[in-house]
């Protein structure tokens, strides 16, 4: 069998890429070969992490190739909001291609490729041809609980020196006791984790005696119906507003903390623990001291679980005290430029994680005590 994929543009925006993998499949053998194939695509770190949950998926394809003949299928991967970088420093994605034949056997292609924006004349970039790889291991092991990360860059970043705090935490937990899995994205809003069905397949994975970490607010400030679409009402009413989109689609928004609600209501409905925390710190300093008062949306974050009854981390806190004590020189190398004051360095990544991990090593009960 010889295999041959292609990747185009088909379409390009602030909102979403739309993505055409052309799949070619050439018959040597003796036989019919009955073969059905989908496609995933997957967010890769400048440093090679990735969260295990794939952006995008296709639907199912199913070929029958006779003896001597090429079939082709096409399939449609749809990455919604991707996180664009110049072409110097490129976003990289890893579409993973998986064929199942009738009697079982796998075949895992991989195709890695970055997008430009649409500015850059919204092209895509092959990092490296089709390579055939071992099937994707499953880091899950379903006999124990999991512990989800639900945020954005903060949580896991791309760039050059970026690095979110999602992925060192694992280091605090023993993995033989609990599965800690980074589903955080890039550039995500309350709004637009759902929307792109991202929370959804962190629910199709949720079990009774799990634990969900959700984080967000750098984000949902944004615009509305513009640019990447992931704006959120403030506040934590029950206002609504709605908005018509680029496509001309009409949604209904919601404030910041309705959409938290939803993420609490639906992680307890599953029997697991939902605990919210407040944002990362802004690396903003006036007259040598850190500015404190940089956001809202850790108190609407507080007034939510308050409300709900469910665990608050006062991320912003723990993180500040920390900053406080090293002083504005030393956590400069904490970002990843004197520029971005939002994005973590490795090792303010570090830094972050384990204050994650000061907030859950004293939460009331000790609830992760079992799995340190």
């Amino acid at each position: 069998m010889k295999l041959n994929v292609q990747i185009q543009l088909m379409g390009c925006s602030q909102v979403a890429a739309l993505l055409g993998v052309r799949v070619e499949l050439e018959n040597f053998g003796a036989t019919l070969v009955d073969v059905s194939m989908k496609a995933e695509a997957y967010e890769i770190g400048y440093y090679g992490g990735q969260p295990d949950s794939p952006v995008a998926a296709t639907e199912i394809a199913k070929l029958k190739i006779p003896t001597g003949k090429i079939s082709t299928a096409e399939l449609r991967l749809r990455v919604g909001t991707p996180f664009f970088f110049t072409e110097a420093v490129p976003q990289t994605y890893a579409a993973v291609t998986t064929l199942k034949y009738a009697d079982g056997r796998l075949d895992t292609y991989e195709t890695r490729f970055s997008l430009l924006a649409p500015e850059a004349g919204g092209k895509i970039l092959i990092r490296r041809e089709t390579t055939k790889i071992p099937p994707r291991a499953c880091r899950v092991n379903p006999k124990l609980p999991s512990l989800f990360v639900v945020s954005d860059s903060t949580a896991f970043s791309n760039g050059q020196n970026q690095l979110g705090w999602g992925d060192p935490l694992v280091k605090f937990f023993d993995t033989g006791k609990i599965n800690v899995l980074n589903r955080a994205r890039p550039g995500r809003s309350t709004r637009s984790f759902r929307g792109e069905c991202l929370w959804h397949r962190v629910l199709a994975e949720l079990k009774a005696g799990d634990f969900v970490l959700i984080q967000f607010g750098h984000n949902d400030a944004d615009k509305l119906a513009e640019g990447r679409c992931r704006g959120v009402l403030p506040g934590v009413g029950e206002q609504t507003q709605e908005v018509v989109m680029p496509g001309g689609t009409h949604e209904i928004v919601h404030t910041y903390g309705w959409y938290l609600r939803q993420f609490i209501a639906e992680t307890k409905a599953k029997g697991a623990t939902p605990i919210l925390l407040s944002l990362t710190v802004k690396n903003h300093w006036e007259n040598g001291r850190l500015q404190l008062n940089q956001s809202e949306y850790g108190n609407w974050a507080a007034q939510v679980a308050q409300v709900a009854g469910v665990d608050f981390i006062d991320l912003t806190q723990i993180i500040a005290g920390r900053y406080d004590e090293l002083g504005q020189g030393k956590v400069q190398p904490l970002f990843c430029s004197a520029s971005d004051n939002v994005h973590t360095s490795p090792a303010g990544a570090e830094l972050n994680a384990a204050c994650v991990f000061d907030g859950l090593e004293k939460l009331p009960g000790r609830p992760f005590e079992p799995f340190f």
